[in-house]
């Protein structure tokens, strides 16, 4: 999977999505997805079409353990024969679950 197919899945959900820092507007609307990039794997492969696997966090923070949403999104990866293995944390003094997981995608960052 590439970046852009990735924007494509979680825009599908149609909830707010942001990469890399939250948008003030939206911290306060659940369910909503944050993600980031933290680490860059090079593909030394030749031939490839692409130089990196970028390895993003994808964050979903929602007002219930197993959101409607969250699941949709479990199923829209599963599609693409991608099974993350999702964590989650119950954010006390905000009343919020956050669910998140790691996932690779392929980009030209050279």
């Amino acid at each position: 999977m590439n970046k852009e197919e990735l924007i494509e899945i979680l825009k599908s959900l149609k909830i707010p999505i942001n990469e890399g820092i939250q948008n003030d507007k939206d911290t306060n609307v659940y369910p909503r997805i944050v993600f980031w990039e933290y680490g860059w794997e090079p593909i030394t492969g030749s031939g490839t079409e692409y130089d990196t696997n970028v390895i993003y966090q994808i964050s979903f923070f929602s007002k219930t353990s197993r959101d409607p949403k969250l699941i949709a999104l479990k199923k829209k990866l599963k599609e693409k024969k991608i099974n993350p293995y999702i964590e989650h944390e119950y954010i006390q003094d905000k009343k919020f679950f956050h669910s998140f997981f790691p996932i690779e995608v392929r980009e030209n960052i050279e």
